[in-house]
């Protein structure tokens, strides 16, 4: 689950943090069934099973290659790729990966932030996952995903390697100790496997835009 340290009650990944999390294109100011979140605060683990869990799957909308070497070679001939699913709306963060039983090791999700101090917890998480904390390094575009407009580059600050599910209350919170703008989730390994540590840069695109208006993926 995600939180961010501020001002607004928000919530992501897999439990509510009181925070303000989503991108500030997001118009409205509370997501998701706090009934429902009270109720998994006071039920017990047991009780929760996997079939009760919300969850879901995102449309592939962008991707993230990396490392990125420099404006003359903007790829690294040992770069990859990870598609990623993008939540846009409240409910969306507030599900992210949550009661997802597995996660292939091409795709991802991210998490977009405007310099917020992130932090994730793994509460009714079923998989154990990589955590990419990343800062914007340079911009070439902008977040919005506008059909005429690319996407940041971005530097990884902290890698948070193979997290498992929280399987009861209290959970550990895991955060890159400073603003970030991007969260990325990976299946667990995928980080190590790409050799993706502090200090990558790493390049986003989107697929399509938003809408689905303009599927640039082909």
């Amino acid at each position: 689950m995600l939180g961010v340290s501020g001002s607004s009650d928000t919530l992501s990944n897999t439990m509510p943090f009181k925070v303000n999390l989503f991108p500030q294109h997001l118009p409205f100011p509370f997501p998701f069934s706090m009934a429902w979140l009270l109720a998994s605060l006071l039920t017990p683990a047991a009780a929760l099973s996997q079939a009760a869990l919300p969850t879901q799957s995102l449309p592939v909308r962008a991707q993230v290659c990396g490392p990125v070497r420099g404006d003359h070679q903007p790829q690294s001939p040992t770069s990859t790729c990870v598609e990623l699913e993008v939540p846009s709306t409240h409910g969306e963060y507030a599900v992210g990966l949550m009661g997802r039983s597995q996660l292939p090791p091409e795709r991802g999700m991210w998490f977009r932030f405007d310099q917020q101090d992130a932090s994730i917890w793994m509460r009714h998480t079923l998989i154990p996952l990589d955590l990419l904390f990343l800062e914007r390094h340079h911009l070439h575009g902008s977040l919005d995903g506008s059909p005429d407009e690319a996407l940041p580059v971005a530097r990884i600050v902290r890698v948070v390697h193979d997290v498992r599910p929280c399987l009861a209350i209290p959970c550990p919170s895991f955060r890159a100790g400073q603003p970030v703008d991007h969260v990325v989730e990976l299946a667990a390994g995928e980080a190590q496997r790409r050799n993706w540590t502090e200090g990558t840069v790493l390049d986003f695109n989107w697929l399509e835009d938003p809408a689905g208006e303009n599927d640039r993926s082909q």
